[in-house]
């Protein structure tokens, strides 16, 4: 009798922890790799030479969950799907580090590993609530198990940034080349007016350098919140 109510007891704990615990499932990810739209709304694009750089924004809400489960933008992130095209003869060297936001000044630029903590999910608060509703799952049997599960979930969310993140590398004749670059947003900023990329790239055979600007498309979210302010996302837990 003994063996079969600690069973059960397993048991109902697994049950409400897969049913509680933190989850990463962005929409996105279920499809092809990411293209900016050229013909969508909040899409900017600009030329030079023998480039063209499209520069679509995930910093609204809706955006940002569809392509990372996570409103972004309240976690002080700028999110930005870009897109390189090479139309011209010659390859070109495209780099991460030499693509930046300037607004009144240049925003911070963050790696995929850096804004993918800002998304990470909580496993203490969802299971100090579990351990409460269900009495049989004793507080530290509850965060251990939730905290093991959150871990996965984080990883499988750090990976997930990275595989989405813009790639240094060379753009041969009529290829292009996409992915997330992140930014760190000015404390208090509720849109994206007067922020445009600036992108310079490398002609490999002359060495000669290209340089793109593009305003970035108009978008309104939720400005970062305080860290003493509770998260209004209960992925968070």
């Amino acid at each position: 009798m003994k063996l079969r109510k600690v069973i059960v007891g397993f048991s109902l704990i697994a049950a409400v922890l897969l049913a509680g615990c933190a989850t990463y499932d962005p929409v996105a990810s279920r499809g092809l790799p990411l293209r900016p739209d050229p013909s969508g709304a909040n899409v900017r694009k600009a030329a030079q030479g023998d480039l063209t750089l499209l520069v679509q924004e995930y910093a609204t809400p809706e955006k940002s969950q569809e392509a990372f489960d996570t409103k972004l933008a309240e976690e002080g992130v700028l999110p930005l799907l870009i897109q390189v095209e090479n139309t011209g003869q010659e390859p070109y060297e495209v780099k991460a580090t030499d693509i930046i936001v300037r607004g009144a000044a240049v925003l911070k630029t963050l790696t995929a590993e850096e804004a993918a903590s800002k998304a990470e999910r909580s496993a203490v608060g969802r299971a100090l609530g579990w351990s409460l509703i269900v009495p049989i799952i004793g507080i530290p049997i509850a965060v251990v198990a939730s905290a093991m599960h959150t871990n996965k979930v984080n990883k499988q969310l750090v990976q997930d940034f990275a595989a989405k993140g813009f790639q240094d590398g060379i753009i041969t004749p009529s290829k292009e080349r996409a992915g997330f670059l992140f930014f760190e947003l000015d404390k208090g900023r509720k849109d994206l007016s007067s922020l445009s990329l600036e992108m310079t790239a490398k002609n490999v055979v002359t060495g000669e350098p290209v340089m793109i600007v593009a305003p970035l498309p108009a978008a309104t979210f939720t400005p970062k919140r305080e860290a003493s302010e509770k998260p209004s996302d209960e992925h968070r837990w």
